[in-house]
């Protein structure tokens, strides 16, 4: 197998494996997101039916949680987004690569 060819292949199986890692965190901060959301909205809905401080206290820490949740996410995603890249740069150099040996092959029959 031509060198450059393996080369590139190597490259975007170390990638896709660093896609796959970055995804996993992504969809683990959104679930993270998800639980604190849906605790301060609990903490909401307490704190209006039965008003006091502790409560409101309560709601207004869990929905700084929640932000920086939200703040998480988006982090991830752009490195989610920046592995694609990635992916995207060796599938393009993996195609140039297949090509290249294609043509040696063909040019020396």
């Amino acid at each position: 197998m031509p060198a450059e060819l393996l080369r590139e292949i190597r490259k975007l199986e170390v990638r896709i494996n660093d896609f796959l890692e970055s995804e996993k965190t992504c969809i683990e901060s959104m679930r993270r997101c998800v639980d604190r959301l849906k605790e301060f909205s609990q903490a909401v809905d307490e704190a209006e039916a039965n008003p006091t401080p502790e409560r409101s206290g309560k709601a207004l820490r869990l929905k700084a949680e929640a932000a920086q949740a939200l703040g998480e996410i988006l982090q991830k995603m752009g490195e989610l987004d920046h592995e694609r890249s990635h992916l995207l740069e060796s599938l393009g150099a993996l195609a140039r690569a297949l090509e290249e040996s294609a043509q040696k092959l063909l040019s020396q029959g």
